[in-house]
Order: C-alpha cells, then structure tokens, then sequence
C-alpha cells in the first residue's frame, strides 16, 4: 500500500508540474494590466469588487503595503492626522477614508523617511511623522483613493474628416439628461485644470443609470463614422453601452464596455465600415442596428446618444473579468480569420502526411521491389539533415515557382511525406502478419486494394500518432508563415498571435500581456483536447510500433 501510494503521490505531483504553466496562463488572461505590476505579485487574479454608490473609498490600494513597525506607525499617522485640521471630502465615509489614508501615507512615508528614523522611539517617531504629513500629502492620496464615475467631452466625426465636440468637458454636467431606475446626479469637478462631470449614482435603489442627448450636427447624420466618449471609470466593474438614434434607425454596441479600472480612457463606437481590415488592430466597439421606425430620431443632421450603466452583481462582475481579455483580443485581432487559417492548413496537413507517408510506408514495408533496403536507408539518412541546411534552397524553389507569399509552400511538401512518420508507420506495418495479405491475395485484391481495405484499417494507433504530431507541428507551425507570408490576411493564429504582439507591445512594458495570454490560451485548447482524445490510440501506437509478426 505505501509502494502505491507514493506511485498515486508521484503522479499527482507530475501532473501538478505539468499542469502549472497552464494554470498560469489562464490566471493570467484574467488579470487587469495593473495585477501585474503589483509589488506583490499574486498567481489568481484579484477579486472584481462591484459598488453600489459612487464615488467610494478603494479599500484595496493599499491593502499590500507592509513594512516596518507598521501597526505602531499606522497608530501614529492616524493619531497625527486626528490633530490636523483638514477638511475631508463629504461625500465619502470620513472613518474609512481616514484608515485607507493612514496607509496611503504609510506607504509613501516608507520611500521617504531614511532607514534610521525607523529605528527611534515612538515619541520620536511621531513627530517625525507629523512633520511629513502635509495637506498637500493627505490631498495626493486622497485622490487616489476616491474612486468615482467621471464623463468628460463627446466627440464625433464624419467619414470626410469632420470633427465634431457635441459636449465640452466644462459642460458635461449640464448637457447630459440623467435617467433610469436607480437615482443619480452629475456635478461639475476640476483636476489639473481639466474640466468634467463625475456620476454620483446609488445601485441601492435601481439597476440602470442613464446619460441622454440629442444632438444637432454639423454634417449629415448618414455620413457618421466614430463616436468617442471621454470617461474615468470607478473599477465597479458596471457593464457600460452606448444606444445611437440616427436616420429612424436604432443600434446598439455589440456588447457592453466594462466598467474596470480607474483611468481615463476614450471609448469608441463605430459602425462596420473600412477600418475592419485585417492588417488593423481594432480599437473601437461595433454599432449594430435592433430597430427602425419612426419613433426614432429622424432628422437628417439629428442623432441621440444615449449611455446606460447598468448594475452587475459580484457573479457578473466575476464574468466580466474573467472574459475581459477575451473580448478585448477578439475585438482587437481576427482571431477567427487566424483559426479558420490554421485549420485549412492543419487539414491538407494532415490530409498529405497520412495518404503520402502511408503509401511509401506500404511499399517498404509488404513490397518486394529491387533497392528498397538502399532506398529506405537513404530515407532515414535525410533524418540527419539540419532543417536549417535546406531553409534557403527551398525558399528559392518556392519563390521561383511563385508561392512567395501564398498558403502552398505550408501544406504542398506534406504530399511527399517525411522520414520519420513514413519509419513510424513502416514499423507498425511490419507487425501485420502476412497470412492477411496472403488470403486477400488469393481472394483477387491488388496492391492498393491491399493497402486499403486490409493494411490501413490495422494501422490506425500509428496513423493517430502521425496524425497528433502532424497536428501539433501545422497548429504551433511558426517558421514557416514568417518565412513565407507577408499579407496579414494569410496569417495563421500562431503567427497571427506574433503580430499581434508587435503591434500591441510597447518596448519595455508589459502592456497587452493579459490579452496575448488569452489568445495563447485559447491557441493550447485544441492541443490538449486533441491529445485527451486520441491519447488511447497514441499509447497504443507508440507501445505496439516496433512489434513483428
């Protein structure tokens, strides 16, 4: 018993080992690019945290911060900050935001004060604590520390380069008409000298919050190509879409804008027109039309834009998260033109290898014919050439036959078979007792029919390996499509997920990497589904090759 216990142990620490890269990869497509810059970095992703009012104190800012005699000092600032007489926001819980910002300052006082102030008495310490809290200091990580919705300046433009600022910034507040089941207001605020609304709302009461306007333009409604929305999100995770009334027509974004994250952004809704070509990382959200009719607004410089925040639940906000890259990278690549490539290119792949490499495979295994033990050496000599030695000529070959830049030279070569499926099958096929053959012999069948009807169907668990290693080298194929494919069209995921990578990434940063790890991940999928389903005719054919009859 303790012999297969430690067998059971073993095996789950294996498969424990095995398994971590992936578990990595899937916690990492659900983080937010900030998760990963963490000072103290975390294998799950952090939990979404849904508010029902805003604006909020953010209790998780500083949640990780831990130093030296951190109890006993956080006593101090806040004691410190208890004498001051400064004027705390009115609109947030005066006790929690006072907490949060004794450890905001904690925070900053660790990077300031010199290692040996650390080491003084409390008395000490205290007044060296007071006197590095400054109003300006509590104001700083005051800021930081409230989260709220903020809407700044609605733009438009035309397909002729029109630009258009339907609602300034300074004017946000005023222009928007409020509405929905929950209660909200927009009062006017200043930063930095930048002028916006900030969305006071309470989920406690309704589920939906509405911004409304009608607009008159200075083009024609029919010639609209993009609407941009400036916005501070408060990372509540609420779902945001856009509705557009133009023409007597309707739309809607195709899906809602996540509520995440506390910078401010520009979204952007178009309708599908030019920009959706597949050399373009697509940045922008698609409008599509759900009704028509006269109800809507119909003039021919006349369009309604309308804005709902809607409410989510912790189970939603969770949803939310987990898809966020997911979304992003469908929306930003063609990741669907890069699948149905790779597919197209996995099936003549595999198409090619097994018909070729079965026939040669055949005849030297059950056909007698003169130099087929030369031949066949010879073949298995070409296994000791470096593909790098014969990269360049067969480039040149493909170029001169005009295949630069098409799909041909990544499946055409799987039509003349390769040494080591054709050793692998040949192998297998030796294990065939001849007295099979011998009787179809007698019963009238010729070589192909042999070969057909009595060789291919007993060599099935060898055709599945060829078939999983031909799958596996077409699917993560990468040489191939950067030697031979310049038109982003024609990429295939493996090297469409590159190219998303050098458009996305910034030198130095870490930017898109919760997005490329989605795309990756979805990109392992069928390779671990395609093993877990064929691993019982994998073992079978690597454990029975090699046997002969």
């Amino acid at each position: 018993m303790m012999r297969r216990a430690l067998i059971y142990a073993a095996l789950a620490l294996g498969s424990i080992i095995f398994t971590w890269p992936f578990i990595w990869m899937a916690a990492t497509s659900a983080k937010l690019e900030r998760e990963l810059f963490r000072q103290q970095p975390r294998t799950l992703p952090q939990s979404p945290g849904p508010r029902l009012q805003s604006p909020y104190v953010d209790t998780r800012l500083f949640a990780d911060v831990n130093g030296t005699r951190m109890d006993e000092t956080l006593s101090l600032i806040e004691a410190a900050l208890s004498r001051m007489n400064y004027t705390w926001p009115q609109d947030l819980n005066p006790a929690e935001l006072r907490k949060e910002a004794s450890r905001g300052i904690y925070a900053r006082l660790l990077n300031t004060l010199p290692a040996d102030h650390w080491q003084k008495s409390s008395a000490e310490l205290g007044q060296e604590i007071a006197a590095a809290i400054s109003p300006q200091l509590i104001a700083d990580i005051v800021a930081n520390l409230r989260r709220v919705f903020c809407v700044g300046q609605l733009r438009i433009r035309s397909y002729d380069l029109q630009e258009e600022q339907l609602i300034a910034g300074q004017d946000a507040a005023a222009n928007w008409v409020t509405a929905g089941s929950a209660p909200a207001r927009l009062v006017s605020a200043e930063s930095g000298g930048d002028r916006y609304a900030e969305l006071h709302y309470d989920f406690s009461q309704g589920d939906l919050v509405t911004l409304s306007q009608t607009f008159t333009t200075s083009f024609p409604v029919s010639r609209l190509h993009r609407i941009q929305l400036y916005l501070r999100n408060d990372d509540t995770w609420h779902a945001i879409t856009l509705f557009v009334e133009r023409s007597g027509q309707r739309l809607q974004a195709q899906h809602p804008v996540d509520d995440c994250d506390y910078n401010w952004i520009v979204d952007t809704w178009q309708e599908p027109g030019p920009d959706d070509r597949l050399d373009k990382i697509r940045t922008w959200t698609l409008l599509r039309p759900i009704a028509s009719g006269p109800q809507f607004t119909n003039g021919p410089n006349q369009i309604k834009i309308t804005v709902e925040l809607s409410r989510r639940n912790l189970g939603q906000a969770w949803a939310a998260k987990i898809l966020h890259n997911y979304r992003l990278t469908f929306d930003y690549i063609p990741f669907w033109r890069y699948v149905e490539t790779s597919l197209f290119l996995v099936m003549l792949n595999l198409a090619g290898t097994l018909i070729s490499c079965s026939l040669v495979a055949y005849s030297f295994a059950r056909l007698q014919w003169p130099g087929r033990t030369a031949s066949f050496a010879l073949l298995l000599g070409t296994m000791m050439i470096p593909p790098q030695v014969t990269m360049i000529p067969q480039f040149l070959i493909f170029q001169k036959l005009g295949w630069y830049n098409t799909l041909k030279p990544l499946w055409v070569m799987s039509f003349f078979a390769t040494a080591f499926s054709v050793f692998l099958i040949r192998q297998f096929m030796k294990g065939i007792p001849r007295d099979l053959e011998d009787a179809a012999r007698i019963d009238g069948c010729g070589f192909l029919r042999i070969y057909w009807h009595i060789i291919l169907p007993l060599i099935k668990p060898a055709l599945a390996v060829v078939a999983i290693f031909t799958f596996l080298a077409t699917w993560n194929d990468f040489m191939g499509p950067l030697i031979y494919l310049n038109d982003q069209r024609l990429y295939p995921l493996s090297f469409g997920l590159y190219a998303f990578q050098i458009q996305s990434l910034q030198p130095g940063t870490m930017a898109g990497i919760g997005m490329l790890m989605a795309g990756s991940l979805l990109m392992t999928l069928p390779v671990i589904a395609i093993f877990f389903f064929a691993q019982r005719y994998f073992l079978q054919g690597v454990t029975l090759t090699g046997i002969k009859g």
